[in-house]
């Protein structure tokens, strides 16, 4: 009895959970909801989502909810986040459809949008960065500047792309506009109109000879007019997307690309240059490259010196190429004789020359209307010129260096506390070498009242160098020295107030400025 009681609740019981399961089982096929097998878990920057099954491509889920996105936005979205999944084996665990997951991936990205940007044209200059709407803004933009120069409208704005280059990159330019006459073409005709115009009164036959002559001539070498037109900077132009905000107009960028900026530009000095006039030239001030260079002085350059000049330069500039016709004098070249006891400084003028007369026809450059080069291409003798004769020597001429490495320059040549001071001084310790400035023959090497132990040399240009308050003399009278031997050890010998080195030039027995020669 009880054996069969207890068989009866054990069959029961099974019965029970046979209809647990089918239960369970019937909820997670309506439901999905996991009974143990393996499923993933979607995170985006780390926040959950939801529950999907193994076989789903998060991936493309994730992406049809962008596309869906960018479908409903009439703009490029940007966004910024990460997702990942996470495989998980919980039972119990509902799992979202492929469709539902997609919808709340869309809500979540669409808050991921930092934001909306629009497609572009990027004009690239330099450093310039101006974005339009469509091609036709951004030539509308650079004829602007074009009609700056050319007001006959007798070029227009190209794209090409160049060989070599990322596709998609446009390089902007100038060319002739078709429907214009040459300009080389115009000023022949010109020409020829005037030139038949005064062959009145001759025959036929002698006129034709002499006008397919004279025709000739212009159509070989005389060019005028505009010859050429173009950007001096590269333009370049590609598609970009950039906010709303960021686009300009043809008018703005106009004007930005043609104001004038100070931009730094390397100068080299040349022989005769003076800063006034380098100021001059570059539309600039003499304190001003001063400050830049740390100059102490207007006269302290020297041929070859880089000066940084702050130059007013737009972003955009036209390049002009004209041609040009005009009658001037002239001078040739002299006829030189080398004398061969001369220094290169030295000549004579042994005959005079006689200035010509004629006409010339130059190719020139401009850059924003400042000319930048200027080239003869023909030129037509009015009145010959003759050519002066001049006798130069072929000796270069000894340099002058500063006497010693280092040193603090304390007392100019002139006037000084009543008296001329004969030199210039540089402070320095005791015992710092003092070397030749210039190659020559030692005629004094003593001791010389005021100037202490002092050193002359003298040179083959004539000149006489004094090196004066030293410690210790290293050379002897009659010895021969080359530029940078050392002489002697600085001191402060003498009527001295201070260890230095004194130094003195002369010429023609006259005491002359030192810095004027020296070439450090």
């Amino acid at each position: 009895m009880n054996k069969r009681l207890k068989d009866k609740k054990m069959l029961s019981g099974i019965i029970a959970a046979g209809g647990f399961l089918i239960i369970l089982a019937g909820s997670a096929l309506s439901q999905q909801t996991a009974l143990g097998q393996n499923y993933q878990g979607v995170y985006v920057d780390g926040t959950f989502v939801g529950y999907v099954a193994e076989n789903v491509d998060v991936k493309d889920v994730i992406l049809q909810a962008r596309r869906k996105l960018a479908e409903e936005s009439a703009s490029r979205l940007c966004m910024d986040y990460e997702w990942s999944v996470k495989t998980e084996k919980k039972p119990f665990v509902r799992l979202e459809k492929k469709e539902t997951l997609e919808e709340q991936l869309k809500k979540i990205l669409a808050e991921k949008t930092i934001e909306s940007r629009e497609r572009a044209y990027t004009v690239a200059i330099g450093s310039y960065r101006g974005n339009f709407k469509t091609l036709d803004e951004v030539s509308d933009f650079l004829n602007q500047v074009r009609k700056k120069t050319d007001e006959d409208n007798a070029y227009t704005v190209v794209y090409q792309t160049l060989e070599g280059q990322i596709g998609g990159i446009l390089t902007a330019d100038l060319k002739k506009a078709e429907n214009e006459d040459d300009p080389a073409e115009t000023g022949e005709k010109e020409t020829q109109d005037m030139q038949a115009s005064s062959l009145a009164g001759v025959s036929l036959e002698s006129a034709t000879q002499l006008l397919d002559a004279v025709t000739s001539d212009a159509a070989d070498f005389y060019k005028t007019g505009v010859l050429d037109m173009a950007f001096v900077e590269n333009i370049e132009v590609y598609e970009n997307y950039v906010q709303s905000d960021a686009f300009t107009t043809a008018d703005d960028a106009a004007a930005e690309v043609t104001k004038e900026k100070e931009s730094n530009k390397i100068y080299v000095v040349e022989s005769g240059d003076c800063l006034s006039v380098i100021a001059l030239d570059h539309d600039t001030k003499v304190a001003d490259i001063m400050a830049l260079n740390g100059l102490e002085n207007a006269d302290s350059l020297r041929e070859g010196q880089e000066l940084i000049i702050a130059v007013p330069e737009p972003d955009l500039k036209i390049r002009l190429t004209v041609g040009e016709v005009y009658e001037e004098d002239y001078e040739e070249e002299p006829v030189i004789k080398e004398n061969d006891s001369w220094y290169t400084n030295q000549e004579e003028v042994l005959e005079e020359g006689v200035a010509g007369h004629r006409e010339r026809n130059d190719i020139v450059v401009y850059e924003n209307g400042a000319e930048v080069s200027r080239e003869l291409a023909h030129q037509k003798i009015m009145t010959a010129a003759k050519a002066a004769v001049v006798e130069r020597g072929t000796i270069v001429p000894p340099t002058y260096v500063k006497p010693l490495a280092g040193g603090r320059f304390t007392s100019g040549f002139g006037r000084r506390w009543g008296r001329m001071h004969k030199g210039v001084d540089w402070a320095c310790p005791i015992g710092t070498t003092v070397y030749a400035s210039c190659a020559g023959t030692v005629i004094q090497a003593s001791y010389n009242g005021g100037y202490g132990n002092n050193v002359v040399i003298s040179h083959a240009d004539g000149r006489l160098t004094r090196y004066a308050h030293n410690s210790k003399l290293l050379v002897k009278v009659g010895q021969k020295v080359e530029q940078g031997e050392p002489i002697a050890l600085s001191g402060s010998t003498g009527r001295s107030t201070g260890p230095h080195v004194h130094f003195e030039i002369y010429i023609g027995g006259a005491a002359v400025n030192p810095l004027k020669y020296i070439s450090n």
